[in-house]
């Protein structure tokens, strides 16, 4: 994978994410690909998908801004500005998260995500 795939991947995850594409979401992940952020760690196409799931059960409108991916060989990195709005109380929260992601034959097998959890306190 090049970086203009590696950008194409992460375009990909953001709209996906944007549109509540579970199969979408699922697809760049390899079938053992584990998600980690400061919510949790899930770790294969069912744990990914219940993940997703319960997410969009507590928010909506999510708007994903990508602003950078690196890419050496199969580690890459990706800056993303993240807005979502929360179920409970129509609050809106937008963060900078920081992912770092490794890849086999092209599918995610890691894909971990740093953000500062106050943004989200009251959802």
């Amino acid at each position: 994978m090049n970086r203009a795939e590696a950008r194409a991947l992460v375009e990909r995850q953001a709209r996906a994410w944007e549109c509540g594409d579970l199969a979408a979401i699922v697809a760049d992940f390899a079938s053992d690909g584990v998600l980690i952020s400061p919510g949790g760690c899930w770790q294969g196409h069912d744990a990914l998908r219940r993940a997703a799931e319960s997410f969009f059960a507590k928010a909506f409108d999510v708007q994903v801004v990508v602003t950078r991916v690196l890419l050496d060989r199969d580690e890459g990195a990706a800056e993303w500005i993240w807005s979502e709005t929360s179920r409970t109380d129509g609050r809106r929260s937008t963060v900078k998260d920081a992912i770092i992601f490794n890849l086999r034959d092209n599918q995610i097998v890691s894909w971990r995500e740093y953000f500062d959890t106050a943004a989200f306190r009251n959802m």
